[in-house]
């Protein structure tokens, strides 16, 4: 039979582990036991419970994520400003040691130049030494000269000789240039231009090395101060790098705290999704118990159907989808102000096949009466204050069955108002009209 294939493939226990409380909710489908369309109804209604607490809990999360998306998303900005203020301190030295190592260019450059210079200092000062030597034989050559000069009469030869200071001085004496000959001459003026050319290229050199030296002085003193300017700006990255660090630490928790809390989301949902599906199980096996209590040889009476409670017009949930409660509604609430205690009528004539007078408060139908009407129809009147009729009552049409009340899982005093065709619900729009 159809009945027990259901319930065999509901044998399983389904067990369920509420994350944020620690409780453990365990769901046990029909199969081992035998229950009925009101024990069915208690464990619908205690997972539709379990699930809305669930979906608060979902709700309740998401606000943490959107506080911990917050906080991420602070930490994702602080993070990549300080990224780009590491970045900055790395340019800023990229190029500071661009400036240094073109200012040690340019002092390597002035210390080859230097280097240069003492160079041509040594060899005009060894050039100079060269030129003593031959001064002292050219001296010899010139005494030769001045000895002549004396065997021939020039008497005041060695008053020049006694005035001159050196043999430069000498060679320049008017005197003694007066006196010789033209031959001796030219070789005086050579020996004087050569000696003056040295000592002025000595002189130029030594100032040019004193003038590079000062400007070496000048960029070791820069150098001094980009050496410090980069130690500084070695700190300033050091800093940062710790600060980066720091933020993204931050970042790692907040995010990893998102992932969890969205992780928790998706467990939730998928506790949901799933005990939704037993709700659908439930609701298919409440339909074939239904089918096995109806009369599948009771014929259906053509004709109207009455309005179930009489001057009461006040639609309080329609037929279908409820948004407030986030579920499919299978009838109609009828429930007007001072409603309480009016006598619930049969739609149609039938059987009464269940008149259920137990009820935990909170869950299901409450009170209830169902009355099969041949052909497949099914009426359902629930939330009753009191019931009048027992299963197997054959009852008249708009016989009363019961008192309105709100018993089970109501939220005020109304009637719940069902037509199924074959254990489907049907819009009872389709079928009453308001009286």
């Amino acid at each position: 039979m159809k009945l027990k294939k259901i319930l065999h493939s509901l044998t399983s226990f389904v067990t369920i582990f509420a994350l944020t409380s620690g409780i453990i909710i365990t769901y046990a489908p029909a199969g081992a036991e035998d229950l009925t369309v009101d024990d069915i109804k208690d464990r619908i209604e205690q997972i539709k419970q379990d699930n809305a607490q669930r979906r608060d809990e979902i709700d309740r999360i998401e606000g943490d994520i959107t506080d911990k998306q917050e906080n991420l998303d602070k930490a994702a900005g602080l993070l990549n400003e300080q990224k780009e203020l590491v970045d900055y301190y790395y340019n800023l030295v990229y190029y500071k040691n661009q400036d240094i190592s073109t200012l040690q260019g340019n002092i390597d450059t002035l210390t080859d130049e230097i280097a240069q210079k003492d160079k041509a200092i040594a060899k005009a000062e060894a050039d100079i030494a060269e030129l003593d030597k031959e001064n002292k034989q050219n001296l010899e050559k010139f005494a030769q000269i001045v000895r002549t000069m004396y065997t021939t009469g020039s008497a005041d030869m060695f008053g020049v000789l006694a005035g001159s200071a050196d043999f430069y001085d000498l060679m320049i004496s008017s005197e003694v240039v007066g006196k010789i000959s033209e031959q001796n001459l030219q070789f005086m003026n050579e020996l004087t231009a050569d000696m003056k050319k040295l000592d002025s290229d000595k002189k130029l050199l030594e100032t040019d090395k004193k003038d590079l030296e000062g400007k070496k002085t000048e960029l070791d003193t820069q150098m001094t101060k980009l050496l410090s300017e980069k130690e500084e700006l070695d700190g300033l990255v050091t800093d940062a790098e710790s600060a980066k660090s720091t933020y993204e630490s931050d970042y790692n928790k907040y995010s990893a705290a998102v992932s969890e809390l969205e992780d928790q989301k998706s467990n939730l949902q998928y506790l949901i999704n799933v005990s939704e599906a037993d709700i659908e199980a439930y609701e298919e096996q409440i339909k074939e118990i239904i089918k096995q209590q109806t009369n599948p040889d009771k014929e259906y009476q053509e004709g109207e159907w009455y309005w179930p409670v009489p001057g009461r017009s006040y639609i309080s949930c329609n037929f279908g989808w409820d948004a407030d409660f986030q579920r499919t509604h299978k009838g109609i609430d009828i429930g007007d102000a001072g409603i309480y205690g009016d006598s619930v009528l049969a739609s149609k004539a039938g059987t009464v096949i269940v008149a259920e007078t137990s009820y935990i408060p909170g869950y299901s139908y409450g009170m209830y009466v169902v009355v099969d009407h041949g052909g497949g129809y099914t009426t359902t009147y629930a939330h009753l204050s009191d019931v009048y009729v027992y299963v197997g009552q054959e009852v008249a049409q708009g016989e009363s069955l019961g008192a309105v009340g709100s018993t089970g899982y109501s939220t005020g005093p109304h009637l719940h108002f069902e037509i199924r065709l074959n254990g489907e619900p049907e819009n009872p729009f389709n079928y009453v009209t308001m009286a």
